[in-house]
């Protein structure tokens, strides 16, 4: 049998598929030497209510003493990934490939 020089590879998207915005990753290893990648993505907390005063000209003004404070930082875990760290290595290298090459394209725009 005479061995292959090259090898195809066809993408095909499955009905599931979402795209995420994503803000950051946390995690670690788990028992298998597996990395366990939780993304998230950020937001500020969305208050339950808001109280606006309407001045003398009909505009809204947040009375920021009669409102929750919003001092927290909300991460929504969006989805988990758990990938050995061979391929961990090889997906860090593409995304290396990826931000060197935008940042190639920003330095020929100066």
């Amino acid at each position: 049998m005479k061995k292959k020089d090259s090898v195809n590879f066809e993408y095909k998207v499955l009905p599931t598929y979402n795209a995420y915005a994503v803000s950051g990753v946390h995690g670690g290893l788990n028992a298998s030497g597996e990395i366990v990648a939780n993304f998230f993505h950020e937001r500020l907390r969305i208050p339950k209510i808001q109280k606006y005063n309407i001045d003398e000209n009909g505009q809204l003004n947040v009375d920021s003493d009669a409102s929750e404070p919003n001092d927290s930082i909300i991460r929504n875990i969006l989805f988990s990934i758990s990938i050995n760290p061979n391929t961990a290595r090889s997906v860090g290298q593409w995304f290396i490939d990826r931000a060197d090459e935008y940042q190639d394209i920003l330095e020929k725009q100066t």
